[in-house]
């Protein structure tokens, strides 16, 4: 039986938009190159989302040439980033729990949104925002930050380009008091987002409103 080839994201490998320029793909490479080159880390070495120096040339060879860029863009276009045999009523299940949570949020109870937003995962695990959110919630509770920071993280994974994930990833550390790394994570939502209301409250470690006051700092809560 023919084994099915994993789709990797040449765009995330790099960690740059799907619309950056040539230069930005250079300069995403190099800075990679420099980082993970067998010289500098050994030969075997892979990082925790399986990045290596050989993933880095293949994103690079391809996202430099335009011909091959093009055929990639429209593999990447039509990839399903949703499991098709996903119950449509498990989904509405998980969107409807996913609602209550934003209403329990905005209303300051962080205590019932991480219910219903673990119940949302539970229902539809393939939604990167039912993650990122339960993993925000845990942290504004500052209980079990540990599965806050890999739920803020396996969002990230699964889709990389969202200021709001890389932002709450942020607001975990920050809860954690780990300062530097939560800037690190503030200064990417702010490349995607440089408004992003949760990342410039945040950023370099500044004050930060108690809970009760956290809902009125962030756009998700204002979408309809």
């Amino acid at each position: 039986m023919e084994q099915k080839t994993k789709f990797i994201d040449h765009y995330q490998v790099l960690g740059i938009w799907p619309n950056a320029d040539a230069n930005a793909v250079k300069k995403a490479y190099f800075k990679l190159a420099k980082l993970h080159h067998p010289d500098v880390v050994g030969s075997t070495h892979s990082d925790s989302d399986g990045i290596d120096f050989k993933k880095i040339n293949e994103a690079f060879s391809i996202l430099s040439d335009p011909a091959r860029r093009r055929e990639f863009d429209a593999t990447f276009k039509t990839k399903e980033k949703v499991d098709p045999k996903k119950k449509d009523s498990d989904k509405r299940s998980a969107q409807l729990a996913f609602e209550q949570a934003r209403a329990s949020m905005r209303g300051n109870r962080y205590d019932k949104a991480v219910v219903l937003l673990k119940s949302a995962i539970n229902f539809d695990d393939t939604n990167p925002t039912y993650h990122s959110w339960y993993g925000f919630a845990l942290g504004v509770l500052k209980t079990h930050l540990h599965e806050a920071r890999d739920a803020c993280k396996k969002a990230l994974e699964m889709e990389f380009y969202s200021a709001d994930y890389h932002a709450n990833l942020g607001f975990v550390y920050h809860q954690a008091g780990l300062t530097s790394t939560a800037n690190e994570s503030f200064e990417e939502a702010l490349k995607w987002d440089p408004d992003h209301a949760l990342a410039l409250k945040y950023y370099s470690g500044g004050g930060g409103e108690k809970a009760t006051g956290l809902s009125s700092l962030f756009s998700f809560f204002r979408r309809s």
